[in-house]
């Protein structure tokens, strides 16, 4: 779980080569629809209490959610998202002990709906595939969606096929459900986060498959006081970073465990983008860390431009291959519509890429 936030942090930087071409699989980046409301909430309940291990269970919740899948986007509602609160954290107290002080409320996603952003994934020179964020509004509820595509050799060995949906409700702004899904080869892992906030808690359930057979299960139940992030919306948060709240401001994530984000701004300055524009940015830095450890500096910065769109247009991290980069390639604004069909919308992008 914590790779998969370092790669979300990066903008789903990954490593690899690429030497011979391929088309993508569309086929594997799934579907994805928001269980209904009475299910999530079911869910949540159930998976408070101690449920025994057993694979007859798990089938039977793999189906469900299969069977779930198959429903219709809901019709768009015309209303507002206002970020809920998050918490300044004093460094030196224990988190449980912390006494946590409000900022003021954003609207840090309503700005950004019908907006799609795609992005060129490369390891030094080599092209490793394309990266596509994209923020639509869905019946009630924001939906945000990463997706990366992998090209040449990571296509031929079907590494680099990620996708992670955020239902974001448009009245409070807490997220629903978040849903993960990653595939290596012949190897899946889906993760769903199911959000309890009258009880404080979410409840996560992972899934490991091969050759689309159940191998593996885990779910676990975490409490968290205030508010806390799907790792996706955190992407959309960072774009208001020019706040001088988000000093030492660690912001919440909600994944296997609860994980923190610290953002350093390194500089406000001008800068050559990648297409020869000179833009003033915002250089930051991301920390994170795990409730039981201390922040360390990862090898990553990200260039957020300081107008009003507040784009990210670059993010690069030293791995041990090499220099990864994702770098803004192009924006596109989707035309809102209450009849869309999300998944096909996606599936449209894509088949545009390559």
């Amino acid at each position: 779980m914590k790779k998969i936030f370092i790669i979300l942090i990066s903008l789903f930087l990954f490593s690899g080569c690429a030497r011979r071409k391929k088309e993508p699989d569309i086929a594997k980046i799934p579907e994805v629809f928001l269980p209904e409301e009475i299910e999530i909430k079911e869910k949540s309940e159930e998976i408070s209490k101690e449920i025994p291990e057993e694979k007859e269970v798990e089938i039977s919740i793999i189906e469900k959610t299969e069977e779930k899948n198959l429903e219709k986007n809901r019709t768009k509602e015309e209303k507002k998202i206002v970020l809920s609160p998050i918490k300044k954290i004093t460094p030196t107290i224990k988190e449980e002990k912390e006494k946590l002080e409000i900022l003021q409320p954003k609207i840090f996603i309503d700005f950004w709906n019908g907006e799609c952003l795609i992005y060129n994934l490369k390891l030094g020179s080599l092209n490793l595939g394309k990266g596509i964020f994209l923020c639509l509004e869905d019946g009630g509820n924001y939906r945000i969606i990463g997706i990366t595509i992998p090209s040449g050799l990571p296509a031929y060995l079907d590494y680099g096929y990620n996708r992670i949906d955020s239902f974001i409700d448009k009245n409070t702004g807490k997220v629903k459900y978040c849903y993960l899904y990653s595939k290596t080869g012949k190897t899946e892992e889906i993760t769903e986060i199911f959000f309890n906030w009258p009880s404080n808690q979410y409840n996560m359930i992972k899934r490991k498959l091969k050759d689309k057979k159940l191998i593996s299960s885990e779910r676990n139940t975490i409490k968290f006081e205030g508010d806390i992030f799907d790792c996706l919306s955190t992407f959309y948060l960072l774009r208001n970073i020019e706040s001088e709240n988000f000093k030492n401001l660690e912001i919440p994530i909600a994944l296997k465990e609860i994980w923190y984000l610290r953002v350093n701004i390194r500089e406000k300055s001008p800068k050559k983008l990648p297409n020869g524009e000179i833009k003033e940015v915002f250089v930051i830095e991301p920390y994170i860390r795990s409730a039981k450890k201390d922040f360390k500096k990862q090898k990553i910065n990200m260039w957020i431009t300081t107008d009003n769109e507040k784009l990210p247009v670059l993010c690069e991290g030293l791995l041990p291959l090499g220099k990864a980069t994702m770098i803004l390639a192009e924006t596109r604004k989707i035309n809102i519509d209450s009849k869309i069909d999300i998944n096909k919308t996606v599936e449209n992008i894509i088949k545009t890429l390559f």
